[in-house]
């Protein structure tokens, strides 16, 4: 970890003891073995899948420790959906390198009917078993690291190792722990025997460009700079061999290198100028009454692809001027910007053309009516008999208008 990364305020470690009532019982070792002793003939007992029920969760944000035990009693499809299922999916111990901390992590403890070395472990037994693992889980948690400005966090060598320890207490064989291990490295000692792995475009990236960053730190960092394994003696190919909090330092880099400046991405603060300038212009007009011209935006629909080159270096000086450092590629957030307003042009277009096919639909119904009634009231003899005048009042025509329809009818007359 660097200096300035600080450990997470993680909860004390408490170890929660599970009751009868949240345990299902142990399956029926004489059904098991009787149904495999008759080779599969008799009715499978619901104890033939049972499997590895049995696990050990441990809830980071709450610091809870505690044996579970999913019940086996309760059939399960091979198709069923998990999302809803505890524990959840994507907190199960499955390291490949190390990408994301779930806020609730488990393992898998490898017992069964047919495991001699580790049977099902009874109630007490399991609970018991959570009291022996507890110091290893107050490690994982204690040398977790906070990613600086977000809630989440990301993994240390220390705390990896703890993890893989708990995993290996979880084994039939019930390895004892090993402590550290050497071929977990963290971001600060890969920079700190291979300074030129640090690049300066960290310092403007986005949280996502970040965390792409980060995975790749973590599955190629050391196949990619074999100076970091031979400056700290390590096999880069050996088993879990992975950098390690790279997230956490890279975020934490880039806020050093802001120096005490705000940092925000390029298109919110774009937003934000934005949004800014259209209530002043709005202000503007509500004071003096009278249209002031288009706000001073740094981009519109029309902005050619030359004031796109000076706009996004007008973003970078006065973001700049502001005190605030810019995350992200303010040309290409620009011309974002500028896709975003064109295609909100074309909307408007879309939506009035509908409107206006719906109208023009209004307008030729309309005329065909009012016709067919002029052509009506042209027809009639004796009283009322309206005159043209009279008609293109009622029809919202001029006297000529309808007076121009009269006449072909007199003339055939």
């Amino acid at each position: 970890m660097t200096e300035t990364q600080t450990t997470t305020p993680a909860p004390a470690l408490t170890v929660r003891e599970m009751t009868a009532t949240e345990v299902p019982p142990l399956p029926d070792p004489a059904k098991y073995k009787a149904y495999f002793d008759a080779e599969g003939r008799l009715p499978a007992p619901r104890e033939v899948d049972a499997g590895h029920y049995q696990q050990l969760v441990l809830e980071v944000r709450t610091g809870r420790l505690y044996f579970y035990a999913q019940d086996w009693r309760i059939p399960r499809g091979l198709n069923d959906d998990r999302a809803d299922r505890f524990p959840p999916i994507e907190g199960i111990w499955a390291p490949f390198h190390w990408l994301k901390v779930p806020d609730i992590i488990f393992w898998t403890i490898d017992s069964g009917i047919p495991v001699q070395e580790r049977p099902y472990l009874t109630l007490e037994e399991g609970n018991q078993f959570a009291r022996e693992v507890a110091p290893l889980a107050e490690a994982l948690l204690l040398n977790l690291v906070a990613v600086p400005g977000t809630d989440t966090f990301d993994w240390s060598a220390e705390s990896a190792s703890a993890g893989l320890d708990i995993q290996a207490a979880c084994s039939r064989h019930k390895t004892p722990p090993r402590g550290r291990r050497p071929e977990l490295v963290n971001m600060a000692e890969a920079v700190s025997v291979h300074p030129r792995l640090v690049q300066d475009r960290w310092a403007t990236m986005t949280d996502a460009q970040l965390d792409e960053e980060a995975e790749h730190l973590n599955r190629c960092g050391l196949d990619h700079n074999q100076q970091i394994a031979k400056g700290l003696g390590i096999d880069p190919r050996g088993h879990y061999a992975s950098l390690v909090g790279t997230r956490a330092w890279l975020y934490e880099q880039r806020l050093m290198k802001a120096a005490g400046r705000p940092v925000q991405s390029v298109e919110k603060w774009l937003a934000a100028t934005e949004a800014a300038a259209v209530k002043r212009a709005h202000a503007e007009l509500a004071q003096s009454g009278e249209p002031t011209g288009q706000a001073d935006l740094y981009v519109t629909a029309d902005t050619t692809d030359a004031e796109l080159e000076t706009s996004a270096e007008r973003v970078v000086q006065d973001a700049e001027s502001e005190g605030i450092v810019l995350l992200g590629d303010a040309k290409r957030a620009a011309t974002a910007r500028r896709v975003q307003l064109r295609q909100q042009v074309l909307d408007e277009l879309a939506m009035f053309g509908t409107a206006r096919a719906e109208a023009e639909k209004v307008v030729k119904s309309s005329r065909s009516a009012i016709y067919s009634r002029l052509y009506q009231a042209f027809s009639w003899d004796g009283q009322p008999v309206p005159s043209d005048a009279d008609l293109g009042r009622l029809a919202q025509m001029s006297r000529q208008a309808v007076n121009k329809l009269h006449e072909p009818l007199d003339a055939d007359a």
